[in-house]
């Protein structure tokens, strides 16, 4: 019954509570909390969803990973924090990454926001370069596209690109975002996140990177083959 339930919840937040209060003075707490942060704002979600009688309330994480060297970053960090292994589905072009979990959905959006149209740069969470540059790497690992002259975001989220942009700016990363009506009035105004200058790309190579083993190869090969 209800009383059950509410019971066996407080001595699990309880536990899960003392163990996050427990890790909390480690500097991986905060470098692992925001990767997970990094990874749900670019390509995550948490939702809180009642049952059609109202009378449960379920609590679900998801990330859709679309290569395998951002699973094992994003478990380490999961089972770090929360102790506890998501179940992980391979599909053909992505993976699906999963798992039901009160305590650690109420916790990440305490510090956060996540999902397409209100994710944001958890700043006051980010004090240290190590944590900023995990935020980065996770967000861009997800979001970012390789281009020849080029690094790019594409978001519908004005507010968050921004955001990412006074991020970079604090490890002399230069970027402008540009505005893009699409076609069908339907469809959300996008906008894009430009890294151009060939000093700045470079900086984030160096600085920030990458966990995506591909798009990492990519932006090496690029510069390797430019004087």
């Amino acid at each position: 019954n209800k009383r059950v339930a509410e019971s066996r919840w407080k001595k699990e937040e309880e536990k899960h509570s003392a163990h996050i209060k427990k890790i909390s003075k480690n500097v991986k707490y905060r470098i692992f909390k925001s990767r997970l942060l990094g990874f749900l704002a670019g390509d995550g979600s948490i939702s809180i969803t009642k049952d059609r009688n109202k009378k449960n309330v379920h609590h679900k994480l998801s990330f859709y990973p679309d290569h395998k060297s951002m699973t094992d970053p994003f478990m380490e960090a999961f089972n770090y924090l929360y102790r506890k292994q998501p179940t992980i589905k391979q599909y053909k072009n992505y993976y699906s990454v999963r798992i039901s979990f009160k305590f650690a959905c109420l916790d990440l959006l305490k510090t956060s926001k996540v999902g397409t149209y209100d994710w944001e740069v958890p700043f006051t969470f980010l004090e240290s370069e190590k944590t900023k540059i995990e935020w980065l790497r996770a967000f861009f690992d997800c979001e970012a596209s390789i281009l020849k002259r080029q690094i790019q975001l594409q978001s519908v989220n004005m507010k968050g690109l921004f955001q990412v942009k006074r991020l970079l700016e604090s490890f002399k990363i230069e970027s402008k975002i540009y505005k893009y009506e699409r076609k069908n009035d339907k469809w959300n105004t996008n906008y894009i996140l430009c890294i151009m200058k060939k000093e700045s790309r470079k900086n984030f190579l160096n600085k920030i990177g990458f966990n995506h083993t591909l798009k990492l190869e990519k932006l090496k090969k690029h510069f390797a083959s430019v004087p």
